[in-house]
């Protein structure tokens, strides 16, 4: 009897607490792809070799090692693909290398992205200024306080200012398709700036901006 006693004690210093450990899942981040530019939307795919039952955590390392948590996914099924609302934009994303972190059951794993610029992201708040214009809801000293906004962030640019506000009503079209997600950044801002050198569009240079009220949000 004391030798079987001294051989269990035994496993258990060999095996410590292997009847009560459990297995966690295999995971992984699988981005698109692995450099963005302005104008692009962050999508990724998360693949688990179990469904738990559990939600995955998403959190975001930027170019300056700080983290912070970015959602939180339910996983119903070994493969979830998700695709951010809104498009990298040069107000709120600095160019550089960041880190997608997942958590889930247990398993961490990450995943490294970079956004190298080169295109067009306009900030994600001005398309509810854009609807409202649109609608009617909104006078156009108003919408213009936006286009100066992204005048000042150098988005657009606004080489000979002109003396007095001058947009067409025929643009609330384009602008209701953009701020609808029916066409990208890009082709909008695109065809704003050559609105602008072309002054179809005119922008005085006393332009109140969106900066300039305590009310703009530059956050997440």
């Amino acid at each position: 009897m004391k030798a079987i006693l001294l051989l269990m004690l035994g496993a258990c210093i060999v095996f410590p607490g292997s009847a009560f450990a459990q297995s966690t899942p295999d995971i992984e981040l699988k981005l698109s792809s692995s450099i963005y530019n302005y104008g692009d939307k962050l999508d990724y795919t998360i693949v688990v070799s179990e469904v738990t039952g559990e939600d995955a955590e998403i959190f975001i390392i930027d170019t300056f090692e700080n983290k912070s948590k970015l959602l939180t996914v339910a996983i119903n099924s070994e493969e979830s693909r998700v695709i951010a609302p809104f498009a990298f934009d040069s107000v709120i994303w600095m160019k550089g290398t960041y880190e997608l972190e997942l958590h889930y059951s247990g398993s961490i794993v990450k995943s490294e992205f970079s956004i190298r610029g080169g295109t067009i992201g306009i900030p994600y708040y001005v398309k509810d200024i854009s609807k409202l214009w649109t609608s009617g809801q909104m006078p156009e000293k108003e919408f213009a306080k936006s286009l100066q906004f992204l005048i000042d962030e150098k988005i657009l640019f606004n080489p000979k200012p002109g003396g007095e506000l001058s947009i067409p009503e025929w643009f609330k079209a384009p602008t209701l398709w953009w701020s609808n997600n029916q066409i990208p950044d890009t082709i909008y801002g695109s065809a704003l700036q050559f609105l602008i050198d072309e002054r179809v569009i005119t922008i005085p240079i006393d332009q109140q901006s969106l900066s300039q009220e305590s009310s703009s949000d530059k956050t997440l």
